[in-house]
């Protein structure tokens, strides 16, 4: 079990040059011999995303005041909290609902079978995930006999799997 604390994750530009994104963990190198990977991302303005053909994408407002995601001329408001599924190659443009927010994006490649992302708040148990992600805030989480103190933003990541029970928070976990 590795504890990886945001501060620590060096900023890469978007594909398209627009934003910065900060990786958490990917199965494979990058920027592109992977299956999964799982970012975070700071977004300061309206702008478009960067195109991924043959992936899904899920989207987790992980903390601000959310943002409109418009997807194919469609538009979805995004919560705090909320996961947003579309695909890499729809047309996606981000519209700030008030001020500046961080996302967690997770990839996955066509044809990769794996669970979604998925949010647990106190009192929650997560069964069998490979990262935790402290969202909307500092957490306390119970992994292995062994609380751990989140920041938020912060992660922890066990590529065997882990079973987790949420004390204090609210997590993201794939």
């Amino acid at each position: 079990m590795i504890v990886q604390r945001a501060i620590e994750r060096i900023g890469v530009p978007w594909r398209n040059g627009l934003g910065v994104q900060y990786e958490i963990a990917c199965d494979g190198s990058l920027p592109d011999d992977w299956t999964w990977r799982l970012s975070t991302a700071d977004i300061t303005q309206d702008v478009p995303f960067s195109s991924f053909p043959g992936v899904t994408r899920e989207f987790c407002v992980a903390d601000g005041n959310g943002v409109v995601l418009n997807i194919n001329g469609v538009d979805h408001r995004c919560e705090p909290g909320s996961i947003t599924k579309f695909r890499g190659d729809d047309v996606v443009a981000a519209a700030l609902l008030d001020g500046p927010m961080q996302a967690l994006n997770l990839m996955l490649r066509d044809g990769l079978t794996a669970r979604p992302l998925q949010i647990a708040r106190v009192g929650q148990r997560i069964v069998q995930c490979q990262v935790i992600l402290a969202i909307m805030g500092s957490v306390s989480v119970e992994v292995a006999n062994q609380v751990v103190e989140l920041g938020l933003l912060d992660a922890i990541i066990d590529r065997e799997g882990m079973d987790a029970v949420v004390h204090i928070g609210e997590v993201a976990a794939f």
